[in-house]
Protein backbone atom coordinates (compact mmCIF):
# COMPACT_ATOMS: atom_id res chain seq x y z
CA UNK A 1 0.00 0.00 0.00
CA UNK A 2 1.47 3.75 -0.59
CA UNK A 3 2.42 5.72 1.70
CA UNK A 4 1.91 9.53 2.37
CA UNK A 5 5.20 10.20 0.53
CA UNK A 6 5.28 13.98 2.79
CA UNK A 7 5.60 12.04 6.04
CA UNK A 8 7.97 8.82 4.89
CA UNK A 9 11.30 8.75 6.25
CA UNK A 10 12.12 4.83 5.89
CA UNK A 11 14.36 3.25 3.50
CA UNK A 12 12.64 1.35 -0.01
CA UNK A 13 13.94 -1.82 -0.30
CA UNK A 14 12.20 -4.60 -2.26
CA UNK A 15 8.72 -2.34 -2.57
CA UNK A 16 8.50 -1.49 0.77
CA UNK A 17 9.14 1.27 2.98
CA UNK A 18 11.49 0.01 6.05
CA UNK A 19 13.03 0.99 8.72
CA UNK A 20 16.76 0.58 8.73
CA UNK A 21 17.99 -2.55 10.74
CA UNK A 22 19.70 -0.68 13.78
CA UNK A 23 16.35 1.65 14.02
CA UNK A 24 19.38 4.83 13.98
CA UNK A 25 18.54 8.04 12.32
CA UNK A 26 19.80 11.53 11.24
CA UNK A 27 18.50 15.02 11.28
CA UNK A 28 17.72 17.19 8.63
CA UNK A 29 18.60 20.87 8.72
CA UNK A 30 16.64 23.50 7.08
CA UNK A 31 19.75 25.49 5.74
CA UNK A 32 17.38 29.00 6.03
CA UNK A 33 16.54 28.84 9.60
CA UNK A 34 19.07 25.85 10.68
CA UNK A 35 15.93 24.21 12.53
CA UNK A 36 15.92 20.19 12.42
CA UNK A 37 12.71 19.65 10.31
CA UNK A 38 12.81 16.05 10.17
CA UNK A 39 14.56 12.64 10.90
CA UNK A 40 15.48 10.25 8.61
CA UNK A 41 16.57 6.12 8.47
CA UNK A 42 20.12 6.00 8.39
CA UNK A 43 20.90 2.76 5.99
CA UNK A 44 24.09 0.69 6.71
CA UNK A 45 25.74 -2.26 5.32
CA UNK A 46 23.09 -4.77 6.52
CA UNK A 47 20.73 -2.48 4.60
CA UNK A 48 22.85 -2.40 1.73
CA UNK A 49 22.99 -5.82 1.23
CA UNK A 50 19.45 -6.99 1.67
CA UNK A 51 18.92 -4.08 -0.98
CA UNK A 52 20.93 -5.62 -3.47
CA UNK A 53 19.84 -9.21 -2.78
CA UNK A 54 16.16 -7.99 -3.37
CA UNK A 55 17.35 -6.25 -6.89
CA UNK A 56 19.49 -9.42 -7.93
CA UNK A 57 16.15 -11.41 -7.56
CA UNK A 58 13.96 -8.95 -9.14
CA UNK A 59 16.90 -9.13 -12.47
CA UNK A 60 15.40 -12.25 -13.87
CA UNK A 61 12.31 -10.13 -15.51
CA UNK A 62 13.73 -7.31 -16.11
CA UNK A 63 16.45 -8.80 -18.23
CA UNK A 64 13.60 -9.46 -20.53
CA UNK A 65 13.49 -6.13 -22.11
CA UNK A 66 15.25 -5.38 -25.29
CA UNK A 67 17.20 -2.40 -26.38
CA UNK A 68 17.90 -1.52 -30.53
CA UNK A 69 21.05 -2.97 -31.53
CA UNK A 70 21.96 -2.58 -35.70
CA UNK A 71 22.36 -5.11 -38.30
CA UNK A 72 25.16 -6.04 -40.84
CA UNK A 73 25.30 -7.55 -44.00
CA UNK A 74 28.43 -6.97 -45.01
CA UNK A 75 29.86 -10.60 -44.31
CA UNK A 76 28.97 -12.79 -47.34
CA UNK A 77 26.56 -15.46 -46.34
CA UNK A 78 25.90 -14.28 -42.90
CA UNK A 79 23.32 -11.61 -41.19
CA UNK A 80 25.35 -10.32 -38.27
CA UNK A 81 23.39 -8.70 -35.33
CA UNK A 82 24.75 -6.30 -32.45
CA UNK A 83 22.62 -6.19 -29.41
CA UNK A 84 22.32 -4.33 -26.06
CA UNK A 85 22.06 -5.87 -22.67
CA UNK A 86 21.60 -4.87 -19.56
CA UNK A 87 24.40 -5.02 -16.91
CA UNK A 88 22.25 -6.63 -14.45
CA UNK A 89 22.18 -5.22 -10.99
CA UNK A 90 23.49 -1.52 -10.89
CA UNK A 91 24.60 0.94 -7.84
CA UNK A 92 23.96 4.43 -8.04
CA UNK A 93 25.59 7.23 -5.41
CA UNK A 94 23.54 11.21 -6.19
CA UNK A 95 24.80 14.34 -5.40
CA UNK A 96 22.37 16.67 -3.03
CA UNK A 97 22.53 19.89 -5.62
CA UNK A 98 19.57 18.72 -8.15
CA UNK A 99 18.52 15.51 -6.05
CA UNK A 100 15.32 15.00 -8.71
CA UNK A 101 16.76 15.66 -11.89
CA UNK A 102 20.09 13.65 -10.59
CA UNK A 103 17.86 11.31 -9.84
CA UNK A 104 15.90 10.61 -12.56
CA UNK A 105 18.85 11.04 -14.98
CA UNK A 106 20.12 7.68 -13.53
CA UNK A 107 17.27 5.77 -12.78
CA UNK A 108 15.12 6.31 -15.98
CA UNK A 109 18.33 4.72 -18.80
CA UNK A 110 19.01 2.01 -16.20
CA UNK A 111 15.75 1.04 -15.71
CA UNK A 112 14.78 1.54 -19.17
CA UNK A 113 17.71 -0.82 -20.18
CA UNK A 114 16.01 -3.76 -18.38
CA UNK A 115 18.55 -2.91 -14.94
CA UNK A 116 17.54 -3.11 -11.44
CA UNK A 117 19.26 -0.46 -9.25
CA UNK A 118 20.10 0.00 -5.38
CA UNK A 119 20.76 4.17 -5.17
CA UNK A 120 21.98 6.29 -2.43
CA UNK A 121 20.49 9.54 -2.05
CA UNK A 122 22.62 12.46 -0.49
CA UNK A 123 22.49 12.71 3.06
CA UNK A 124 22.16 16.15 2.65
CA UNK A 125 18.59 15.84 0.61
CA UNK A 126 16.61 12.46 0.82
CA UNK A 127 13.41 13.96 0.33
CA UNK A 128 13.13 13.63 -3.24
CA UNK A 129 14.24 10.61 -3.83
CA UNK A 130 11.82 9.24 -1.14
CA UNK A 131 9.20 11.28 -2.97
CA UNK A 132 10.15 9.44 -5.58
CA UNK A 133 9.83 5.85 -3.97
CA UNK A 134 6.42 6.42 -3.10
CA UNK A 135 5.28 7.24 -6.16
CA UNK A 136 6.89 4.08 -8.03
CA UNK A 137 5.19 2.34 -5.55
CA UNK A 138 1.72 3.63 -5.96
CA UNK A 139 2.41 3.27 -9.59
CA UNK A 140 2.97 -0.34 -9.38
CA UNK A 141 6.79 -0.84 -10.17
CA UNK A 142 7.88 -4.72 -9.14
CA UNK A 143 9.77 -5.26 -6.49
CA UNK A 144 13.04 -4.75 -6.08
CA UNK A 145 13.71 -3.32 -9.64
CA UNK A 146 14.31 -0.24 -7.35
CA UNK A 147 15.75 0.09 -4.09
CA UNK A 148 16.53 3.59 -2.26
CA UNK A 149 18.30 3.72 0.91
CA UNK A 150 19.25 7.21 2.79
CA UNK A 151 22.97 7.62 4.86
CA UNK A 152 26.21 8.58 4.78
CA UNK A 153 29.17 7.71 2.62
CA UNK A 154 30.48 6.00 5.82
CA UNK A 155 28.85 3.68 6.23
CA UNK A 156 26.18 3.67 3.49
CA UNK A 157 27.82 4.97 0.32
CA UNK A 158 30.85 2.84 0.79
CA UNK A 159 28.94 -0.01 1.55
CA UNK A 160 27.23 0.80 -1.93
CA UNK A 161 31.15 1.86 -3.43
CA UNK A 162 32.41 -1.38 -2.31
CA UNK A 163 29.99 -3.83 -4.24
CA UNK A 164 30.73 -1.37 -7.28
CA UNK A 165 34.21 -1.55 -6.95
CA UNK A 166 34.63 -5.13 -5.83
CA UNK A 167 32.68 -5.96 -9.31
CA UNK A 168 35.26 -3.75 -11.41
CA UNK A 169 38.45 -4.85 -9.50
CA UNK A 170 37.64 -8.65 -9.90
CA UNK A 171 35.73 -8.72 -13.19
CA UNK A 172 36.36 -5.14 -14.60
CA UNK A 173 33.05 -3.81 -14.21
CA UNK A 174 32.14 -0.75 -15.90
CA UNK A 175 31.81 2.65 -13.31
CA UNK A 176 30.42 5.79 -14.63
CA UNK A 177 31.02 8.78 -13.22
CA UNK A 178 29.58 12.50 -13.28
CA UNK A 179 31.88 14.69 -11.77
CA UNK A 180 32.48 18.63 -10.72
CA UNK A 181 33.61 20.91 -12.78
CA UNK A 182 35.49 24.74 -13.25
CA UNK A 183 33.70 26.48 -16.20
CA UNK A 184 35.16 29.30 -18.14
CA UNK A 185 33.06 32.08 -19.36
CA UNK A 186 35.04 33.74 -22.22
CA UNK A 187 33.59 37.41 -22.86
CA UNK A 188 35.11 38.77 -26.51
CA UNK A 189 35.25 42.34 -27.21
CA UNK A 190 32.63 41.80 -29.40
CA UNK A 191 30.44 39.79 -27.80
CA UNK A 192 26.47 40.38 -26.45
CA UNK A 193 27.47 42.18 -23.29
CA UNK A 194 23.90 42.08 -21.77
CA UNK A 195 23.58 38.49 -22.91
CA UNK A 196 26.36 37.35 -21.54
CA UNK A 197 26.31 39.71 -18.43
CA UNK A 198 22.80 37.89 -17.86
CA UNK A 199 24.22 35.03 -18.79
CA UNK A 200 26.93 34.60 -15.97
CA UNK A 201 24.80 35.88 -13.43
CA UNK A 202 21.98 33.06 -13.74
CA UNK A 203 25.05 30.45 -13.86
CA UNK A 204 26.72 31.68 -10.69
CA UNK A 205 23.80 32.39 -9.12
CA UNK A 206 21.33 29.44 -9.84
CA UNK A 207 20.81 26.89 -7.25
CA UNK A 208 23.07 29.30 -5.17
CA UNK A 209 25.64 28.98 -6.89
CA UNK A 210 25.31 24.80 -6.33
CA UNK A 211 25.96 23.60 -9.72
CA UNK A 212 29.14 21.79 -11.07
CA UNK A 213 29.03 24.41 -14.01
CA UNK A 214 29.27 27.59 -11.67
CA UNK A 215 30.43 30.49 -13.83
CA UNK A 216 26.96 37.63 -11.16
CA UNK A 217 25.47 41.26 -10.15
CA UNK A 218 23.40 40.83 -7.16
CA UNK A 219 20.20 38.95 -8.22
CA UNK A 220 17.38 39.34 -5.60
CA UNK A 221 17.54 39.54 -1.90
CA UNK A 222 18.45 36.19 -0.53
CA UNK A 223 15.94 34.39 1.23
CA UNK A 224 13.67 31.63 1.95
CA UNK A 225 13.27 29.31 -1.19
CA UNK A 226 9.79 28.03 -0.52
CA UNK A 227 8.94 31.97 -1.36
CA UNK A 228 7.66 32.24 -4.99
CA UNK A 229 9.20 35.67 -4.84
CA UNK A 230 13.02 34.66 -3.71
CA UNK A 231 15.52 34.41 -6.20
CA UNK A 232 18.38 32.81 -4.51
CA UNK A 233 18.66 30.41 -1.52
CA UNK A 234 20.99 29.22 0.78
CA UNK A 235 23.68 26.93 0.93
CA UNK A 236 22.65 23.21 1.28
CA UNK A 237 24.21 23.25 4.92
CA UNK A 238 26.97 24.40 7.39
CA UNK A 239 29.86 22.61 6.21
CA UNK A 240 29.02 23.51 2.73
CA UNK A 241 28.41 27.64 3.79
CA UNK A 242 31.36 27.88 5.83
CA UNK A 243 33.66 26.05 2.96
CA UNK A 244 32.27 29.23 0.63
CA UNK A 245 32.46 31.86 3.52
CA UNK A 246 36.47 30.12 3.76
CA UNK A 247 37.01 31.05 -0.28
CA UNK A 248 35.47 34.68 0.90
CA UNK A 249 38.18 34.96 3.82
CA UNK A 250 40.64 33.73 1.39
CA UNK A 251 40.31 36.47 -1.22
CA UNK A 252 40.49 39.37 2.02
CA UNK A 253 43.43 37.54 3.16
CA UNK A 254 45.53 37.68 0.04
CA UNK A 255 44.07 41.31 -0.75
CA UNK A 256 41.90 40.50 -3.86
CA UNK A 257 39.80 43.14 -5.43
CA UNK A 258 36.36 42.32 -4.31
CA UNK A 259 34.18 44.49 -6.12
CA UNK A 260 30.72 42.72 -4.94
CA UNK A 261 29.75 41.13 -1.87
CA UNK A 262 32.79 39.40 0.06
CA UNK A 263 30.59 38.83 3.06
CA UNK A 264 27.87 36.63 5.18
CA UNK A 265 24.56 38.09 3.80
CA UNK A 266 22.03 37.39 6.83
CA UNK A 267 22.17 36.74 10.45
CA UNK A 268 20.20 33.13 10.71
CA UNK A 269 21.07 30.59 7.69
CA UNK A 270 23.50 29.83 5.68
CA UNK A 271 23.57 32.49 3.41
CA UNK A 272 26.18 33.94 1.88
CA UNK A 273 26.91 37.31 -0.36
CA UNK A 274 26.85 36.91 -4.03
CA UNK A 275 30.46 37.85 -4.84
CA UNK A 276 32.70 39.19 -7.81
CA UNK A 277 36.86 39.04 -6.73
CA UNK A 278 38.77 40.54 -10.04
CA UNK A 279 42.11 39.89 -11.15
CA UNK A 280 43.12 36.40 -9.36
CA UNK A 281 46.32 35.04 -10.21
CA UNK A 282 45.59 31.86 -12.37
CA UNK A 283 47.22 29.60 -10.19
CA UNK A 284 44.92 30.57 -6.92
CA UNK A 285 42.89 28.45 -5.68
CA UNK A 286 39.80 30.75 -6.35
CA UNK A 287 40.60 30.36 -10.33
CA UNK A 288 41.11 26.37 -10.10
CA UNK A 289 39.17 24.54 -7.59
CA UNK A 290 35.35 24.47 -7.38
CA UNK A 291 33.51 26.36 -5.12
CA UNK A 292 30.14 25.05 -5.38
CA UNK A 293 29.12 28.86 -3.97
CA UNK A 294 28.38 32.05 -5.31
CA UNK A 295 31.47 33.06 -5.93
CA UNK A 296 32.70 34.83 -9.63
CA UNK A 297 36.15 34.99 -10.72
CA UNK A 298 36.66 37.91 -13.28
CA UNK A 299 40.18 38.28 -14.96
CA UNK A 300 41.45 39.94 -18.34
CA UNK A 301 42.93 38.44 -21.55
CA UNK A 302 44.17 40.25 -24.28
CA UNK A 303 43.87 37.24 -27.08
CA UNK A 304 41.99 34.21 -28.71
CA UNK A 305 45.19 32.11 -28.31
CA UNK A 306 46.13 32.72 -24.63
CA UNK A 307 42.59 32.94 -23.37
CA UNK A 308 42.18 29.29 -24.54
CA UNK A 309 45.34 27.92 -23.12
CA UNK A 310 44.26 29.75 -19.85
CA UNK A 311 40.65 27.82 -20.01
CA UNK A 312 42.18 24.85 -20.75
CA UNK A 313 44.58 24.72 -18.19
CA UNK A 314 42.34 23.11 -15.65
CA UNK A 315 41.92 19.22 -14.35
CA UNK A 316 37.99 19.81 -15.24
CA UNK A 317 36.47 19.59 -18.61
CA UNK A 318 32.53 19.93 -17.62
CA UNK A 319 31.59 23.10 -19.50
CA UNK A 320 32.85 26.39 -20.96
CA UNK A 321 31.29 29.56 -22.60
CA UNK A 322 32.20 31.51 -25.34
CA UNK A 323 30.61 35.02 -25.81
CA UNK A 324 31.23 36.52 -29.47
CA UNK A 325 29.31 37.89 -32.29
CA UNK A 326 32.01 36.36 -34.47
CA UNK A 327 30.58 32.87 -35.44
CA UNK A 328 33.57 31.96 -36.92
CA UNK A 329 36.15 32.62 -33.87
CA UNK A 330 32.35 30.70 -31.83
CA UNK A 331 33.19 27.68 -33.76
CA UNK A 332 36.64 27.67 -33.33
CA UNK A 333 37.00 28.80 -29.94
CA UNK A 334 34.67 25.55 -29.22
CA UNK A 335 36.36 23.31 -30.83
CA UNK A 336 39.22 24.00 -29.22
CA UNK A 337 37.81 24.26 -25.38
CA UNK A 338 38.35 21.05 -23.71
CA UNK A 339 35.11 19.99 -22.14
CA UNK A 340 31.82 17.78 -22.42
CA UNK A 341 29.82 20.84 -23.37
CA UNK A 342 30.10 24.13 -24.97
CA UNK A 343 27.46 27.07 -25.05
CA UNK A 344 27.79 29.82 -27.29
CA UNK A 345 26.14 32.90 -26.08
CA UNK A 346 24.43 31.21 -23.58
CA UNK A 347 25.88 29.26 -20.14
CA UNK A 348 24.48 26.48 -17.73
CA UNK A 349 22.75 25.20 -16.89
CA UNK A 350 21.91 24.18 -20.64
CA UNK A 351 21.12 20.74 -21.17
CA UNK A 352 18.49 19.15 -24.07
CA UNK A 353 17.14 15.74 -23.81
CA UNK A 354 18.23 14.68 -27.38
CA UNK A 355 21.57 15.62 -26.56
CA UNK A 356 24.56 13.81 -24.46
CA UNK A 357 25.94 15.23 -21.56
CA UNK A 358 28.93 14.49 -19.73
CA UNK A 359 32.10 15.83 -18.85
CA UNK A 360 36.00 15.45 -19.82
CA UNK A 361 39.09 14.98 -18.37
CA UNK A 362 38.26 14.63 -13.97
CA UNK A 363 34.36 16.01 -15.05
CA UNK A 364 33.76 12.33 -15.59
CA UNK A 365 33.82 8.96 -16.95
CA UNK A 366 32.41 5.80 -18.30
CA UNK A 367 29.41 7.28 -20.12
CA UNK A 368 26.51 10.35 -21.11
CA UNK A 369 23.69 11.23 -19.95
CA UNK A 370 20.87 11.91 -22.03
CA UNK A 371 19.98 11.27 -25.68
CA UNK A 372 20.43 7.66 -26.55
CA UNK A 373 23.64 7.56 -25.50
CA UNK A 374 22.78 7.30 -22.07
CA UNK A 375 21.61 3.80 -22.92
CA UNK A 376 24.88 3.07 -23.76
CA UNK A 377 25.98 3.97 -20.49
CA UNK A 378 23.27 1.08 -19.10
CA UNK A 379 24.00 -1.38 -21.23
CA UNK A 380 26.54 -4.06 -22.58
CA UNK A 381 27.39 -4.66 -26.14
CA UNK A 382 27.33 -8.03 -28.00
CA UNK A 383 27.79 -9.21 -31.42
CA UNK A 384 26.00 -12.15 -32.85
CA UNK A 385 26.74 -14.14 -36.11
CA UNK A 386 24.43 -16.18 -38.55
CA UNK A 387 25.80 -18.07 -40.82
CA UNK A 388 22.67 -18.41 -43.52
Amino acid sequence: MATDSLNENRLFINGEFVPSLSGKTFDIINPTTEEVIAAVYEADVGDVDRAVEAAKAAFPACHAMDITGETSLNTPGYLNLSVRQPYGVCGGIIPWNAPLLMLVTKIGPALAAGNTMVLKSSEKSPFASIVFASLCQTVGLPKGVLNILSGFGQPCGEAIAKHMKASSESNLKDVSLELGGKSPLLVFDDAPLEKAVMSATFSILYNSGQVCMATMAEMGVPGDPTLADTKRGPQVDKLQFSRVLSSLDHAKEQGFEITLGGNKARDKGYFADATIVQNVPEDDKLVREEIFGPLLVVNTFTGEEEVLKRANDTEFGLYSSVFTSDISRALRVAKALEAGAVGVNCTSPFMVVDLPMGGWKQSGAGGREFSKACLDTWTQLKSVFISL
